[in-house]
């Protein structure tokens, strides 16, 4: 949830810089708004703003993140592989060159590191119980 937090923050904090702007033209503003919502979006994974009837488990939100489809039926085991693999593809010293994908690789990693503890600990559980 705080990465949620913190991309809505940067977002409207850089639509906010863009339309107070006095000259740019107010037609600019919103596209430069649109990209910004864009962006965030593309960052977190999903829709910031889900449709009011939509409703997704965190299991299936979560799934999402790493790259799997909610009806992927995928064994602990198939996660940690996946998860190790997204690890190294977005390690930021493999955008050591360019400072903006490098903070967004931080971000994603970040994401993908939470959905991970988070059946990591599912995984535990499900093991003391049986």
């Amino acid at each position: 949830m705080k990465d949620l937090k913190n991309l809505l923050k940067t977002a409207v904090d850089k639509i906010k810089s863009t339309v107070e702007k006095e000259d740019i033209p107010l037609k600019d503003a919103f596209a430069e708004m649109d990209r910004e919502l864009e962006e965030a979006e593309a960052a977190y994974g999903k829709p910031l703003f889900p449709d009011d009837g939509e409703k997704i488990s965190v299991d299936e939100h979560y799934m999402k993140l790493l790259g799997f489809k909610s009806e992927d039926n995928v064994s602990f085991e198939e996660i940690k592989a996946h998860y190790e693999t997204l690890v190294k593809k977005f390690a930021p010293e493999n955008f050591a060159d360019d400072e903006k994908k490098k903070a967004a690789a931080e971000k994603r990693i970040g994401m993908i590191k939470q959905a991970y503890q988070y059946f990591e600990n599912k995984h535990a559980t499900q093991q003391e119980e049986e």
